[in-house]
């Protein structure tokens, strides 16, 4: 079976690398840059056509990536490109390799923080598929340790929690929650007015979904525009608050109420139009 879960990785990065490879050339960096780019072209049109895709594909794309942190150790973007080269072995399946080569990030490229970051909850997510746990879990600590306010270190608590509900080990799926939510509620309140803390919103309300527990997300979410109504948690809390009375709990009236109150409180954020859109639906005759 092709590992596809990584797949999920796969894409925000190369975005990324892309575009940063289209940036800033001069005259030291071109190869570098030209050859980032064949080779990125070559993993998009690989993961376009994963299915057919032979190990001599998978090869190819490897050596053109291996070529760059070869050739230009120190060039920012061989970081990223050390990277591919562990998605496309963990797509494959070769995990023991994958993990090797991940962990050529951590060595070589510690300055990269996001990178690392990344590189280390990817090895975790590894021994997870390998049945290793505790590896897994030794792996996360590690990382939430030494990487604590990257994203990848955020999304621990409820990867955790999700990783024990699919195993149907429902006791330790509460417990991990519980945590989770207790967690992404300390850094919402110590730093309301950060990016992680419009990331902890994210991952609690994931944690919610996950248990649905509608109830008690619409109490919570309802906390933070009362309490924080001049952060961006606000408005995003209005509206799912909306999609929640709308999509789950089937109360088009109550959803409207609160669409219409991030519409009326926050005029010019970016969700009043997305707002406005479920007003249409809503009121569109049946």
């Amino acid at each position: 079976m092709r590992f596809q879960w990584f797949k999920n990785y796969i894409y925000p990065f190369l975005f990324v690398t892309i575009v940063m490879s289209m940036v800033g050339c001069d005259s030291g960096n071109y190869s570098a840059e030209k050859r980032f780019w064949r080779a990125s072209k070559e993993f998009n049109r690989l993961m376009q056509n994963l299915e057919q895709a032979t190990p001599q594909d998978h090869q190819k794309v490897i050596d053109l990536f291996r070529e760059i942190t070869i050739r230009y150790p120190s060039w920012p973007n061989s970081a990223r490109a050390q990277f591919h080269i562990a998605q496309l072995y963990a797509i494959q399946n070769n995990l023991p390799q994958a993990r090797t080569e991940l962990e050529v990030i951590l060595k070589e490229y510690s300055t990269n923080v996001d990178l690392c970051a990344t590189a280390l909850f990817t090895i975790g997510a590894i021994y997870e598929k390998e049945d290793k746990w505790d590896k897994a879990i030794e792996t996360f600590d590690k990382l939430t340790s030494d990487y604590t306010n990257t994203y990848s270190a955020l999304q621990v608590p409820l990867y955790i929690a999700q990783h024990y509900r699919g195993k149907g080990q429902a006791a330790q799926a509460d417990a991990a929650y519980t945590a989770a939510l207790e967690k992404y509620q300390k850094i919402i309140k110590d730093n309301s007015k950060t990016f992680g803390a419009v990331v902890a919103e994210d991952f609690a309300i994931a944690c919610y979904v996950n248990q649905k527990k509608w109830t008690e997300a619409i109490d919570y979410l309802d906390s933070l525009a009362r309490d924080y109504p001049d952060t961006p948690l606000a408005p995003k809390s209005l509206f799912t608050i909306g999609i929640i009375y709308q999509g789950q709990l089937k109360e088009p009236q109550k959803a409207l109420e609160y669409y219409r109150k991030l519409i009326e409180k926050y005029p010019k954020n970016f969700l009043v139009k997305p707002a406005e859109k479920q007003i249409e639906l809503i009121n569109k005759p049946k």
